[in-house]
């Protein structure tokens, strides 16, 4: 998950910070009912001039990893148009990647793994 975020922040370029202090666990059932975690590490950057070339490129890059994508843009209620790719796929549960001339987003949650989230929460 970490390195398919890193490559999308790369691709799409900007300068993006965390929203978190590093990936977020929560936890989650795996798909044989056992107690598991899930991991989050969603980022933020500034927009970009030309958003249709970043999510083109980051479409790309994706696809170039066998990720399956479904992109769209879309008019938000103050005119500007949103730019989405996404992805639900085996590398992870969910990923996002939006832009905008104002502002770039990427969502990501892991797959479910066994394991406790008492374990990685920072203390």
């Amino acid at each position: 998950m970490q390195s398919l975020v890193k490559d999308t922040m790369k691709v799409a370029g900007g300068r993006w910070t965390s929203t978190s202090d590093g990936p977020s666990p929560d936890s989650c059932s795996t798909p044989s009912g056992e107690e598991g975690v899930t991991f989050s590490w969603d980022q933020i950057a500034d927009g970009v001039e030309d958003p249709t070339a970043a999510l083109e490129r980051v479409d790309g890059a994706w696809r170039d990893k066998g990720l399956a994508t479904n992109t769209q843009s879309v008019k938000r209620a103050d005119g500007e148009i949103l730019h989405r790719v996404g992805s639900v796929d085996r590398d992870v549960d969910t990923i996002l990647f939006s832009a905008t001339t104002d502002r770039m987003t990427i969502e990501v949650q892991s797959l479910c793994g066994t394991g406790n989230v008492n374990d990685f929460i920072k203390r």
